[in-house]
């Protein structure tokens, strides 16, 4: 009985730092992991690379950003969402919104909603200015 009780113990601590060495690798607080825009800085969880967010990750300061990231900053694919309620959705480059996207600019009556094409995080229109 004593000795089954040690295998059980000893599985159980096993298992135990498993799951904890685990956590560790898929959870980063910021401290860990820097976040470059100030207003998305504060937690992080999510892939880390050199000290900064690389990966997939989700950002919480005073907005929100979750998506990808590319040493430290929002870039690929994402949804930011300022502390108003309003939210882009779209490709991002160096922490600014880039190329393809939805703007939704969040309203008590009803969401305006712009789409189409940013430039150096300034909204373009809705047609690309890249011919193909």
């Amino acid at each position: 009985m004593k000795f089954l009780l040690l295998v059980f113990s000893v599985t159980l601590a096993t298992l135990i730092g498993l799951v904890n060495r685990t956590s560790r690798v898929i959870v980063t607080e910021a401290a860990d992991c820097r976040v470059m825009v100030h207003d998305i800085a504060g937690s992080y969880e999510g892939d880390c690379h050199k000290g900064k967010a690389h990966g997939m990750g989700k950002a919480i300061g005073k907005d929100t950003y979750e998506g990808e990231f590319k040493k430290g900053y929002p870039d690929g694919e994402g949804t930011y969402t300022w502390i108003n309620g309003d939210y882009f959705e779209g490709t991002f480059v160096k922490g600014q919104r880039e190329g393809e996207g939805k703007m939704v600019y969040a309203s008590v009556n009803a969401d305006s909603i712009l789409t189409g094409y940013w430039e150096d995080d300034l909204y373009q229109g809705a047609e690309s200015g890249n011919s193909e």
